[in-house]
């Protein structure tokens, strides 16, 4: 009786394996791409309890699509997507499904590949780094959000790497990335083949260090980083400015890590009051000119660092940093480039009016109460010119206020606030003062940014600028620089990089 009960048991325990494996094989996601009309688009295929369901993320946002399929991954499986029936002829093998894909506009080829487990932080740090191809293009890998991402030069794309089989990655950029040759922890070569099976070969370069900083700039102390290439020579450097706000310090480091990456020095930092940076100042109560001046000193520093080349020294800066690093050129001779990205050249009043009518024309108002709104904020910029702010322009707002609690409104008290103030809102010099920049300009826009009119910014350049200069408005891209499908701009970042070699910095 003894030994029937322990059969038993161990049947038992063993169909809970099988179960359990089962279970486990079920709860799988695979991913690819698909050729829509007329540019790729990312799908994927995620299977849990016994039932599958196919996206195209970019494309459709949230919506899934049921797989109809006799037995699970069958090898002919469909999906109705709205009116439309797709159907799948494929075979699974190991980790990889592969076959053709039927449409009502056509049949392609399909490849989806299982998305594993996500790697530790740790394992993560084996991948990382900059790779060259020994023509100068490179690739950069680094780790956020406890994921991997790319910076590829030939897709000029940034991307999540998902892991698909050892020490094999791909990305939404129809690349496969292949590491091998692994050497004091971490993997020496980089093969990186393309959606059309294009081959690169990179090699890993020395990676650049991160240097943290307490700079004194006077009665404060800003929390800075310093990225520093290896090199025996003296390197070209580039200041990253924060745009507006209290985003923070980590926002601005993309492209501090990518100009690291071909070479470049690069400082970041928080901004007075933000962060880690110490003192009694604060960025919510410095005027534009007050930032500028503090900003002009972090120049000074970094120009004078002794593996920089104090004729190469740049600015980048986002929105307000662009505003700012344009104003810095005004007053220095010896800044070689500015890189102003979504950078409102027009006064803040008239910046400001356009960013609140587009924030409320995304809340599906109508378009009198947007104009009444705006007109409130006017004559509230107004006051504050003035100097007094009128209890009938609150009151306003009030009445505004009561009809909708999201609306955005002036606050509802009559006292000049810190931000904005009078010298922001008069200060015009990021136009009048444009034709006394010596360095060579490189502009870039997202042609939906809802925060920065990018066409009227571009106007005004133009009208007041008579330097060398290079402008780019990016398809689709928002105020970061971010298409609807949340991908980075193809080229926003390589761009750069084509126009520092046409400057000859690099």
């Amino acid at each position: 009786m003894l030994a029937i009960s322990f059969m038993l048991y161990r049947q038992i325990i063993l169909l809970s394996i099988i179960s359990l494996v089962a279970n486990t094989l079920l709860a799988q996601k695979f991913v690819g791409e698909i050729l829509y009309r007329d540019h790729y688009e990312y799908v994927k295929l995620d299977c849990k309890d016994q039932s599958c369901k196919f996206s195209i993320p970019y494309l459709d946002g949230d919506e899934t699509f049921g797989v109809r399929s006799e037995s699970l991954l069958a090898d002919n499986w469909e999906v109705q997507r709205g009116s439309e029936i797709w159907k799948f002829e494929t075979k699974r093998e190991a980790h990889l499904i592969t076959g053709k894909l039927i449409t009502p506009r056509g049949t392609q080829p399909i490849s989806l590949r299982e998305q594993l487990s996500a790697l530790s932080k740790r394992e993560m740090e084996k991948y990382a780094g900059v790779f060259d191809d020994g023509l100068g293009n490179r690739a950069i890998v680094y780790i956020e959000n406890n994921y991997l991402h790319m910076m590829s030069p030939f897709s000029e794309k940034t991307m999540s790497m998902k892991p698909v089989e050892a020490d094999i990655f791909w990305s939404a950029s129809g690349e496969l990335w292949q590491y091998s040759n692994l050497r004091s922890g971490v993997y020496d070569t980089l093969f990186l083949c393309d959606r059309f099976d294009n081959t690169r070969t990179l090699r890993r370069m020395p990676r650049y260090t991160e240097e943290e900083l307490y700079i004194p700039i006077g009665n404060d102390t800003l929390f800075a980083k310093l990225f520093l290439p290896p090199s025996v020579n003296k390197m070209p450097a580039c200041l990253i400015l924060p745009g507006g706000g209290a985003v923070g310090m980590a926002n601005y480091e993309f492209e501090a890590r990518f100009l690291a990456g071909y070479g470049f020095a690069c400082l970041v930092f928080d901004k007075p009051g933000n962060g880690k940076s110490k003192g009694t100042g604060n960025f919510r109560n410095q005027t534009f000119e007050e930032k500028n001046e503090q900003y002009k000193l972090l120049f000074k520093y970094l120009q004078n660092h002794p593996k920089v080349d104090a004729k190469k020294v740049g600015i980048h800066g986002p929105s307000e940093g662009g505003r700012l690093a344009l104003m810095m050129a005004m007053d220095m001779d010896d800044v070689a480039f500015v890189n102003a990205t979504a950078g409102p050249i027009m006064t803040m009043k008239e910046g400001q009016l356009y960013a609140i009518t587009n924030y409320h024309r995304n809340m599906n108002l109508n378009e009198v109460d947007i104009l009444g709104i705006r007109n409130v904020w006017n004559d509230y910029y107004n006051n504050i010119i003035d100097g007094e702010v009128s209890t009938s322009v609150i009151a306003t707002a009030n009445e505004f206020r009561e009809q909708n609690a999201q609306l955005f409104l002036p606050p509802n008290y009559t006292g000049l606030p810190s931000s904005p103030n009078k010298p922001d809102l008069l200060n015009n010099r990021v136009l009048t003062g444009l034709g006394t920049i010596k360095c060579p300009v490189f502009l870039q826009y997202g042609e939906n940014d809802q925060r920065v009119n990018a066409r009227r910014s571009v106007e005004n350049f133009k009208t007041n600028f008579s330097g060398t200069a290079k402008i780019v408005i990016y398809p689709r891209g928002n105020h970061s620089f971010m298409t609807p499908q949340y991908e980075i701009c193809q080229g926003y970042a390589t761009d750069k990089i084509y126009w520092l070699k046409q400057i000859g910095i690099l």
